[in-house]
């Protein structure tokens, strides 16, 4: 079954207007952005959350950033899967928890990745390990500096009026057609 959306979408993606035309997209006055790390690197940048001058600090923050786009792909992946997601999904998590594994360590005490500085990376990191505690809770409860890391942007005084509205959403996260919707 295809999501009437997607299908809308599909139709009309190449009149969008967009450069390289793709979900999500953001449209900020005449910036026209496509693709979600250019998207959160944008907003980033423009809302003052990007590393600043440390070398040390931006390597840190570009490998978390690249660290958090491969768990979210291999999560995309495996929600997905058309062949044998049953038994494919068992080796997925424990791979995925070796690499939450690192993820918590290398983070270190927090609240964020660059300790009390904020910056776009904590978002992505946010949203992605967000979306595969729905699948594996028990697996991604168990580490203590992305679960710091979570409540820290949760507690954000700046998100409290969108968490608290009926504009904020946990899922879907995948269409109707995917074996984990984050509905479940």
């Amino acid at each position: 079954m295809v999501d009437e959306g997607f299908k809308r979408w599909a139709d009309e993606k190449f009149e969008s207007g967009l450069d390289l035309p793709n979900l999500p997209y953001l449209i900020d006055g005449d910036i026209k952005v496509t693709q979600t790390v250019a998207i959160c690197r944008y907003l980033g940048r423009k809302f003052g959350l990007v590393p600043g001058d440390d070398e040390k600090d931006i390597v840190k923050c570009e490998m978390i950033e690249q660290e958090a786009h491969d768990l979210r792909t291999a999560f995309t992946k495996i929600c997905f899967e058309k062949e044998d997601y049953e038994g494919k999904k068992p080796a997925y998590l424990d791979g995925m928890e070796k690499k939450l594994e690192m993820l918590d360590k290398y983070i270190g005490d927090g609240p964020f990745v660059l300790g009390e500085k904020l910056t776009y990376v904590d978002f992505m990191v946010y949203e992605y390990v967000s979306q595969i505690r729905k699948m594996a809770p028990e697996r991604v409860d168990s580490f203590l500096n992305l679960g710091r890391l979570l409540k820290a942007v949760e507690e954000l005084p700046q998100l409290q009026d969108h968490f608290n509205s009926e504009l904020y959403k946990t899922g879907p996260i995948h269409p109707p057609f995917a074996n984990f919707t984050g509905l479940e």
